[in-house]
C-alpha cells in the first residue's frame, strides 16, 4: 500500500474523520483511521489540522505465500494536498519468522518492494513479519499462519446491455476456506489514431522502424472484492459477479480483451479487514452508507506502540485464472477507440511565412504520420499529430504481453 492522509470535518456537529489514501500495488483507495461523533445540527466546513499534518505512517502491502514468491510493499502515507507519487520505503530490513524463531530476510529491490524467494514458507504453519526502517524504527505483525487457496472453479462472463459482467466461482470440498478475496489484471489490445511511417530525429524526418500504432494496455483492480460461505451449509462461491466492463465508457472491448483473476483464501480476522475496507472506501455517500471507521490491521509499532500503521499482513497462497473476449463474441455495440478527438493537418516543409513548418512541429513534439507529394512527386511536406494521437505507448506499450 502507498498512501496520502487527509481529514474531514462536517458541522459544529457531525463525523471527524482523520484517513489517509492508501494504494494497494498502483491502485490508490481511501482507509479511515479515526471517527468522532458529535451532536449539533449546523453545517460548517471546516479544515482540520490532518489536511497537512506531517505524519508519514507507515504502509504494509504484501502476503506470505507458501507456494510462490512473497511480496511485501513499504511506503509512507501522504497529505491528500500533494500531488507527487507517495514515498517508498526503502533500505529497511524486512524478514519472517516462525514461532521457533527461525527467519529468512526478504530482498531489497530498491523501490520499495522486498521480496522472498519460493520455498522459504510452508504451508499450515505460522509466521510473523519483522520490519527495521532505515531510521531504527522497528514494527511487527501478529503471527499469521498459511492457508491454502483452493482453485478457481470457473471465470465466467455473460454481456449486458452495455457491457460484460463477469463472474467468478469457487469451492472448498473440506469446508475449510469460507473466506475469499480476489483481486484482477485487465489486459487489452487497441489502435492509436494514426499509422505512423515517420519519425522526426534533429531536424529530419526518416522511415520508422517500430510500430507505435498497435499496443497493449494493462490496469490492475481498484476495488475490494471479497465474499464468505460462512453462513452456507457448503463452502461455495457461485457465480459471484465480480466487475463489469462498459461497452460504452472505454476502448476496453474494441478488439481484444483479457481479465486475469486471482483469488486468495483468508481468515475470519483478514475478512473483516478487507470488509470493512470496503465499507470505508466504497459504500460511503449518504446518511444511510455505514460510517466511516479504522479498518484495524494487524501490524504494530515496536518502538512506538501509539504508532498507526496501516495494512494487513495476509498469508495464503495464491490461485489464478484467465478468460479472453474477441470483438466478434460481443453484440454489435458502437465501442468507442479512445482516439475520436484526434485530428491531424499537413505542415509544409518550406511554408509561407505565415504558416508553421514540419520542422517546427516536430521541435513541438509532433509526430509525422506520412508524407504529403507535391505536383511532381516530391516531398514537401508530412500530416503530423499530437503523440496523445499517434503514439499508443503514450497509456501503454507495443510490446505484445507473453500470454496473448
Amino acid at each position: 500500500m502507498s498512501g496520502r492522509v487527509s481529514g474531514k470535518i462536517v458541522g459544529k456537529g457531525g463525523v471527524i474523520a482523520a484517513s489517509v489514501m492508501v494504494g494497494i500495488g498502483n491502485n490508490v483507495i481511501r482507509v479511515v483511521l479515526v471517527v468522532l461523533f458529535l451532536a449539533g445540527s449546523c453545517v460548517d466546513p471546516y479544515r482540520p489540522p490532518e489536511i497537512s499534518a506531517p505524519n508519514k505512517f507507515l504502509v504494509v502491502d504484501g502476503f506470505l505465500n507458501g507456494l510462490g514468491i512473497s511480496t511485501v510493499r513499504l511506503s509512507r502515507t501522504q497529505n491528500l494536498t500533494e500531488n507527487k507519487k507517495p514515498p517508498v520505503e526503502t533500505r529497511a530490513i524486512v524478514q519472517v519468522e516462525d514461532e521457533k524463531g527461525t527467519g529468512h530476510t526478504f530482498v531489497d529491490q530498491g523501490d520499495g518492494t522486498y521480496t522472498l524467494e519460493q520455498g522459504r514458507l510452508q504451508m499450515g504453519q505460522t509466521y510473523r513479519l519483522k520490519i527495521q526502517t532505515a531510521a531504527g524504527r522497528n514494527y511487527a505483525s501478529d503471527y499469521v499462519t498459511i492457508k491454502r487457496t483452493p482453485p478457481i472453479d470457473d471465470l465466467s462472463w455473460k454481456a449486458r446491455e452495455d457491457g460484460v459482467q463477469f463472474y467468478v466461482s469457487t469451492h472448498d470440498e473440506t469446508n475449510n476456506t469460507r473466506y475469499y478475496r480476489w483481486e484482477y489484471e485487465e489486459t487489452w489490445e487497441y489502435y492509436s489514431a494514426y499509422y505512423s511511417q515517420f519519425k522526426y530525429l534533429k531536424t529530419q524526418f526518416l522511415y520508422r522502424e517500430d510500430n507505435i500504432n498497435h499496443c497493449w494496455r494493462t490496469d490492475k483492480s481498484n476495488s475490494v472484492s471479497v465474499a464468505t460461505s460462512d453462513k452456507l451449509s457448503q463452502d461455495v462461491i457461485a457465480r459471484f459477479p465480480l466487475t463489469f466492463v462498459s461497452a460504452s465508457a472505454s476502448n476496453r472491448l474494441k478488439v481484444r480483451y483479457s481479465i486475469l483473476v486471482k483469488q486468495y483464501a483468508l481468515t475470519a480476522e483478514a475478512f473483516d479487514y478487507w470488509q470493512n475496507l470496503k465499507k470505508n472506501t466504497e459504500m460511503l455517500g449518504s446518511l444511510f452508507d455505514p460510517q466511516p471507521f479504522q479498518a484495524a490491521g494487524n501490524i504494530h509499532g515496536i518502538t512506538d506502540p501509539d504508532e498507526p500503521v496501516v495494512g494487513y499482513l495476509n498469508s495464503h497462497s495464491m490461485e489464478e485464472k484467465r478468460v479472453f473476449i474477441e470483438s466478434s463474441e460481443l453484440p454489435s455495440w458502437r465501442i468507442p477507440n479512445g482516439y475520436e478527438a484526434c485530428e491531424a493537418d499537413t505542415y509544409l516543409l518550406k511554408p509561407p511565412p505565415t504558416e508553421v513548418s514540419a520542422v517546427a512541429m516536430g521541435e513541438a513534439g509532433f509526430i509525422p504520420i506520412d508524407a504529403v507529394l507535391n505536383s511532381i512527386g516530391n516531398v514537401h511536406g508530412y500530416r503530423m499529430a499530437s503523440p496523445a494521437c499517434v503514439d499508443c505507448r503514450v497509456v501503454g506499450t507495443n510490446v505484445k504481453p507473453s500470454f496473448w
